[in-house]
C-alpha cells in the first residue's frame, strides 16, 4: 500500500519520533515535522518562498509545475496557506509557516488524512490502517453498521477505525505549538455562472489530462463510449498514443456503450482500441471470493473486492501494452451532473422554481408528486441535525423502511435502508447512539442535496483510492481520475446543481466544456447504460459469498442478524434490487476485516535518531 505518513512535534521538549513506517523514505525532517513516503512512484515535490517564512510538501499525484508550487509557497507565506490545496491534481499538502504545520488532503476525498494525538506529538498519515497498527485501535463496528442499513448519515471526523480522527474533506489539519489540534476549512470557491464554470472546465480538464499524458507514457484509459471516460480519451488522444479499452458483458452486449466507443476509436488515429468480452475472459463480479484473505489490502472497505476478475481482464491490454497509468471517468457523474435536489432551491427562496423542479422530478421518477412536493417544501422548515435526531428515533424504536428510496427523499437528509430489517436489538441500540452523536454536532445550515452531493462525492474519491490500491496490486499499473482532482471539483459544484442538472438533458455542463474537444456524438448521447452484470456475478458466486457472510464479524458482534442476511442474500440472488447495495457493501466490510493486519511490526519499525531527508 502506498502512503505518507508522519510526526509533528507539539511541545518543545518532546522527544523525536522512535517509530517509521517500515520501508518508509524519508522526505522531511526540520526538527518540528518529519516524514516519510512508502510504496514506489510516489512524487514529491517541495518548494520554499523566497523568505523562508514557508515551506510547501506536496505528495501524490500533483501537476504543479516548479513555477506553480513556488508561487503556493510564496502565498504561504503572505498567510494564504489554502492556496497549497488548489494546485493541480489529487495529493496531500502540507505547509509549514513558522512553526505552524498544516496538512491537508483532497477536495474528494481520494486523498484522505487521519490521525493520533499525544500530549507531546501528532502523528498523521493517508492510510489509517498504518495509524491503527501504531496505536492497536480497533474497527469502529457502528460506523461500518451504518454504511449498511442507513444513508446520509454524515461521519464528520469520525473513521472507519476507533482512536482514529479523520480530516473531513475540503479542510485543514492544523498543529500549532502548545495548542491543541485543529480542523480549518478551507475557503470555498466564489459561485460561477454555468458560462464561466463550462470555460474554466474546459482549460482545467484539458490540463489535468495533458499533464498526465505527457508524465505517463505509455498512457491507457477506460473507453465506455459514456461521456465521462469517452471525453478523456479524446482530450488523452490529442497529446500521446493512446492504449483504450471497453468491457462488456452478458449484460451489456445489448446496449449501445461498444457502439459510441468504435466511434470514438475510428475517429481518432492515436486510439488504439480493444473490446474485452467478460463472457470469453470468464470474468464476473464477485469472482475471488473463494479466498477473502488473497484480496489486495485497501485503507478501507471496498465495494471494488468484487470486481478483481474484472479488473484484470480489463486492464489486461493496458498492461500488456506496457502503460505506465490508466485514466479512468469515475468521478464524472458526481460533479457534471447535479443530484436532483428541489429542496435546496426552495431553501434559496427560489420556491415556485423549486416546487416545478420536484414535480417534474416526481414525473420522471413515476412518483407520487404529492409526496415530493411536501417533502420538498419540509425541508424549507427542517435542519440536517433534526432529520438525524429523527432517524435516531426511528432506529431506536424499530420504525422500519416501507421500500427502497424513492423520489421524496430526494428532498431528505437522510434515512434507512431497506437492511435495516438485519439489525438485532443490540444492533439498533447502538446505531441510535451513533445517529445520535452525529446529529449534535451536524451543519444546521447545509441543504439535502449539498450534503447527498458531498457524501456521493466523498465516497466516489475513497472508491477511487480503493481502486488504485487494488490494480497496483493486481497489475502494478496507477489510476488516475481527473475528474475527481480538487480544481475540477471546485469549478463543477461552483455552479447550483439544479443548473448541472436540466430537464430533458444529459451533463449540459460536459458539452459546453468539451464541444470540439470531444467527440460529437458522445456530447450528444442522451444514454447511460446500467450495470447489472453484478446479478450474474452474485449468482455464479454464490456458494462464496453465503461462505463469507456464514462468518459475518458483524453478526458475531451480535449487530445483526446472519439468517435475516442470508434470506436478503437468497432474494437478491432470484432478481431483488432491495438489499443489493447493502450485500455489496457488507461483502466489503467483512473482507477488509479479515484482511487487516494485526501488529504493529507488520508496519512500523524503529526509526533512527537522524536520517538524511534532503
Amino acid at each position: 500500500m502506498r502512503y505518507v505518513a508522519g510526526t509533528v512535534i507539539r511541545t518543545p521538549l518532546a522527544p523525536l519520533a522512535e517509530l517509521r513506517p517500515r520501508g518508509g523514505h524519508e522526505i522531511h525532517d526540520d526538527g518540528t515535522l518529519r516524514a516519510w513516503t512508502v510504496g514506489s512512484d510516489m512524487r514529491v515535490r517541495r518548494a520554499a518562498s523566497r523568505d523562508g517564512a514557508a515551506e510547501v510538501l506536496l505528495a501524490g499525484d500533483c501537476l504543479a509545475t516548479a513555477e506553480e508550487a513556488q508561487r503556493a509557497a510564496e502565498a504561504a507565506a503572505c498567510g494564504r496557506w489554502h492556496e497549497v490545496g488548489r494546485l493541480p491534481g489529487s495529493y496531500l499538502g502540507i505547509v509549514r509557516t513558522g512553526r505552524t504545520v498544516r496538512i491537508m488532503g483532497d477536495r474528494a476525498g481520494a486523498v484522505q488524512v487521519h490521525w493520533a494525538a499525544t500530549k507531546s506529538t501528532v502523528t498523521f498519515s493517508t492510510s489509517a490502517t498504518a495509524l491503527s497498527a501504531l496505536t492497536g485501535a480497533s474497527p469502529h463496528p457502528v460506523r461500518l453498521l451504518a454504511e449498511i442499513t442507513t444513508w446520509g448519515v454524515e461521519p464528520g471526523g469520525c473513521g472507519w477505525v476507533e482512536g482514529i480522527d479523520r480530516l473531513p474533506p475540503g479542510s485543514a489539519l492544523t498543529l500549532a505549538p502548545n495548542a491543541a489540534p485543529a480542523i480549518q476549512m478551507l475557503p470555498r470557491p466564489a459561485p460561477l455562472s454555468f458560462d464561466e464554470a463550462a470555460e474554466a472546465l474546459r482549460h482545467e480538464l484539458s490540463l489535468a489530462v495533458g499533464r498526465r499524458a505527457l508524465m505517463n507514457r505509455p498512457l491507457s484509459a477506460d473507453l465506455s463510449g459514456g461521456v465521462d471516460s469517452s471525453s478523456l480519451a479524446c482530450l488523452a488522444a490529442a497529446h500521446t498514443d493512446l492504449t483504450a479499452v471497453t468491457y462488456t458483458d452478458a449484460a451489456m452486449a445489448d446496449q449501445d456503450d461498444s457502439r459510441y466507443a468504435a466511434g470514438v476509436a475510428a475517429a481518432y488515429p492515436n486510439i488504439t482500441w480493444h473490446l474485452v468480452d467478460g463472457r470469453r475472459t470468464g470474468s464476473r463480479h464477485f469472482d475471488h471470493l473463494t479466498d477473502p484473505a488473497g484480496v489486495p489490502l485497501t485503507d478501507a472497505p471496498a465495494l471494488s473486492m468484487a470486481m478483481l476478475g474484472i479488473f484484470q481482464a480489463q486492464l489486461a491490454p493496458a498492461v500488456a501494452a506496457g502503460s505506465r497509468g490508466h485514466l479512468t471517468g469515475r468521478g464524472g457523474d458526481n460533479v457534471l451532473e447535479g443530484f436532483a435536489a428541489p429542496a435546496d432551491r426552495y431553501r434559496t427562496g427560489a420556491r415556485i422554481a423549486a416546487l416545478r423542479d420536484a414535480g417534474r422530478l416526481a414525473r420522471d421518477r413515476r412518483s407520487s408528486a404529492y409526496s415530493v412536493l411536501r417533502a420538498t417544501a419540509a425541508a424549507g422548515r427542517g435542519t440536517y441535525p433534526k432529520a438525524l435526531a429523527r432517524l435516531a428515533d426511528m432506529v431506536r424504536g424499530g420504525v422500519l423502511p416501507q421500500g427502497l428510496p424513492d423520489a421524496a427523499d430526494s428532498s431528505r437528509w437522510c434515512g434507512q435502508l431497506p437492511a435495516a430489517r438485519w439489525l438485532t436489538p443490540a444492533g439498533r441500540t447502538a446505531l441510535a447512539d451513533f445517529i445520535g452523536a452525529r446529529a449534535e454536532s451536524a451543519d444546521p445550515a447545509i441543504g439535502p442535496g449539498a450534503l447527498r452531493e458531498r457524501l456521493a462525492l466523498e465516497a466516489t474519491g475513497a472508491e477511487h483510492a480503493h481502486v488504485d490500491a487494488v490494480a497496483r496490486a493486481l497489475t502494478n499499473l496507477p489510476i488516475a481520475a481527473p475528474f475527481l482532482d480538487t480544481r475540477v471539483v471546485d469549478i463543477c459544484l461552483a455552479v447550483p446543481a439544479w443548473e448541472r442538472r436540466r430537464p430533458d438533458d444529459f451533463k449540459p455542463l460536459a458539452r459546453a466544456a468539451l464541444t470540439g474537444l470531444v467527440h460529437a456524438p458522445v456530447l450528444a448521447r442522451r444514454t447511460k447504460t446500467p450495470f447489472n452484470g453484478v446479478y450474474d456475478g452474485l449468482r455464479v458466486n454464490a456458494f462464496a459469498v453465503r461462505d463469507l457472510f456464514s462468518g459475518s464479524a458483524l453478526a458475531d458482534a451480535g449487530l445483526i442478524d446472519s439468517s435475516a442476511v442470508m434470506t436478503s442474500l437468497t432474494q437478491t440472488i432470484h432478481g431483488s434490487p432491495a438489499n443489493l447495495v447493502s450485500l455489496h457493501t457488507l461483502a466489503a466490510i467483512e473482507v477488509w476485516l479479515i484482511n487487516r493486519p494485526t501488529t504493529a511490526a507488520t508496519w512500523w519499525e524503529p526509526a533512527e535518531t537522524r536520517e538524511t531527508s534532503r
